[in-house]
């Protein structure tokens, strides 16, 4: 269970963290807004400042896609339209803001007109708190070795996929591979002397009917302490025994582990401040520009 996120550049010259706190009364005091069709949306109670991150839950309403009947008159009488949510997050301080990936299976709702609703909002409150233009880049950061090993670290492995390169055996300098020194030394000398013309490693355990993990094997934590090579995919199990795949083709999102689409917005919220706030390091990475301050 885990909820993703797309990442977004705030294109600002102020520091946005002079002003966390009126930026959220302003918008916690956001009415509930008319849009196409006569259907409303609105910046639900469910809205969070700390630590300079702004979370908040995004609602908005749309066309009922399931029938109810009046039961005197035996006929379709939809009474309340329903809301689908969707999670934005603003890191002031990294001046990042994230927006939750999803689907919009209503026909009357989508990705663009969502960031267009929001945007609106933003746009009058920086011009009223800040003086300024809301001004967001896209970022689409691709994964990187950082990312794998990070992953590797904190999950069951049952696939890796390495490049290597020619004249590129060398392991990083201060590897512990096993926690006996002499028989460290031995296996990065027996590894580091490998003159073989192979240019990719393939690694294999069993998964979902197997208790096979990578993070057990010397192979390949040694592929993965090499100063030259390229983590091409990787296959891992979460707690939960779901298998997902990562590789380097894809593109990065910030996830959120612990919660999806169905779960309460106020834990929801205060989930998506904890991992911003425990992983801005991460949220730093996402980049296109240096900060204009």
């Amino acid at each position: 269970m885990h909820m993703d996120f797309r990442v977004y550049q705030l294109i600002s010259a102020n520091d946005l963290t002079l002003r966390t706190n009126e930026l959220f009364e302003y918008l916690r005091g956001v009415a509930k807004l008319p849009g196409e069709y006569g259907f409303e949306y609105c910046i639900t109670n469910e809205i969070d400042v700390t630590e300079n991150i702004i979370t908040f839950c995004f609602s908005e309403e749309h066309a009922p896609n399931v029938n109810s009947v009046d039961e005197d008159k035996n006929s379709f009488a939809p009474d309340v339209a329903p809301y689908l949510n969707t999670f934005f997050a603003l890191d002031l301080q990294e001046k990042r803001m994230l927006v939750q990936h999803r689907n919009y299976p209503p026909t009357n709702l989508n990705k663009d007109q969502t960031m267009s609703r929001v945007g609106m909002i933003l746009e009058e409150a920086f011009q009223n708190i800040y003086g300024s233009v809301y001004n967001i880049q896209n970022i689409q950061r691709t994964v990187d070795d950082e990312d794998f090993v990070r992953v590797f670290e904190n999950n069951r492995v049952t696939l890796l996929r390495v490049k290597l390169f020619q004249n590129g055996r060398r392991i990083i300098n201060g590897t512990q591979i096993f926690d006996d020194n002499d028989l460290n030394n031995y296996w990065i000398q027996g590894f580091e002397s490998d003159a073989s013309d192979t240019y990719e490693v393939i690694l294999k355990a069993p998964g979902k009917t197997g208790e096979g993990d990578l993070r057990d094997s010397p192979i390949a934590r040694s592929l993965l302490n090499l100063a030259r090579k390229e983590i091409l995919e990787l296959n891992y199990w979460d707690e939960e025994g779901s298998s997902d795949t990562m590789a380097r083709t894809d593109l990065k999102r910030f996830r959120v582990r612990g919660i999806n689409k169905d779960s309460d917005p106020i834990a929801a919220v205060h989930a998506i401040y904890r991992e911003i706030y425990a992983r801005r390091d991460e949220v730093r990475r996402f980049r296109v520009m240096e900060d204009l301050n």
